[in-house]
């Protein structure tokens, strides 16, 4: 059984997206059930609803970089783990997610939804080792990211 933890940094999200928990869970358990390689392991993974502030401060701590992002990733496992041709571990903790509402909210041009699915997935595929640091692995990424959108 997977585990989705939801830590609710900021009251905007209950005000503006009253069934945010919902949304991330449906989004997370999708992409969890997705990735082969793990299906057979209770995967656990915590994600961080929070404001450009918070975010701001996770940036700078974390990446050096002082202002407010989309998405941030903080994998459990280096990305060698989830190169494996098979994974026989019964639990697996992906790691953390954190996101801003008011980036989302303030940056985006398409639905606010639609750009939370986006990043969602996208931080996920950061989780299992995914990266977009060359133009080989980009490739290998979007396609992984269109086929769990398509799921959704």
């Amino acid at each position: 059984m997977n585990k989705i933890n939801i830590c609710l940094d900021s009251k905007i999200w209950i005000r503006k997206l009253p069934n945010i928990e919902k949304i991330v869970k449906k989004i997370l358990q999708k992409s969890i059930s997705s990735e082969k390689k793990i299906t057979n392991s209770n995967v656990e993974v915590t994600i961080l609803l929070t404001n450009t502030k918070k975010m701001t401060i996770l940036n700078q701590k974390y990446r050096k970089i002082k202002k407010d992002t989309d998405v941030l990733s903080f994998p459990a496992e280096k990305p060698i783990f989830y190169k494996r041709k098979k994974i026989n571990t019964k639990y697996i903790y992906l790691g953390d997610l954190a996101v801003s509402y008011n980036y989302i909210k303030n940056k985006t041009k398409i639905d606010f939804k639609q750009y939370l699915k986006k990043i969602l997935i996208h931080g996920f595929l950061h989780l299992v080792g995914h990266d977009h640091n060359n133009e080989n692995n980009y490739i290998k990424m979007e396609k992984a990211h269109k086929r769990i959108a398509n799921l959704i």
